[in-house]
């Protein structure tokens, strides 16, 4: 069983580093991208299909990390339960309720900003200040989040290295 609460301890740590580098990289490259487009309505869109792509690579990684971590702290018997497992299980955790209590707000609010329809229904304006203002909140949030991770996967680190798993 030590093998198997091993091979859970990788899995649950790689599966954090993976998850902090998609959050960190989103954070800072892809919403540069994204900013650095000619207009607001299209960033608006880029946002919006970016953070829906986002949220496909993420989930299952963030379960794949909590579960083996988890389930490597249950089944490590009694010299293999360490507490950095709890702790680094938790992290993704951590990041989801980040999300559930102020990114879902700051992304509704670049989602769903003022829109003005031109005479005839024809094109739609965006307001540009708030969508900028809004993804860089988002930003702020999601460096945050990455960072929570971040922590985790050197926590993990640290905690297998010193297990000598």
């Amino acid at each position: 069983m030590p093998a198997f609460a091993s091979l859970l301890k990788f899995t649950g740590v790689f599966s954090l580093g993976i998850l902090s580098g998609v959050h960190l990289n989103f954070s800072t490259a892809t919403l540069d991208a994204i900013l650095s487009l000619p207009s607001a309505g299209t960033a608006q869109r880029a946002f919006s299909i970016s953070l829906g792509k986002l949220r496909q690579i993420v989930r299952p990684l963030e379960v794949a990390a909590t579960a083996s971590l988890f389930t490597a702290f249950l089944f490590g018997g009694r010299r293999g339960r360490h507490g950095y497992l709890i702790f680094t299980g938790l992290m993704p955790v951590l990041g989801i309720a980040l999300e559930k209590t102020r990114m879902v707000g700051v992304e509704v609010s670049v989602v769903n900003v003022q829109t003005r329809k031109k005479k005839g229904g024809e094109s739609v304006d965006v307001n540009g200040e708030m969508v900028k203002g809004g993804m860089e909140a988002w930003r702020v949030w999601g460096l945050v989040r990455g960072g929570l991770v971040a922590f985790g996967f050197a926590m993990g680190v640290v905690g297998i290295w010193g297990d000598g798993a």
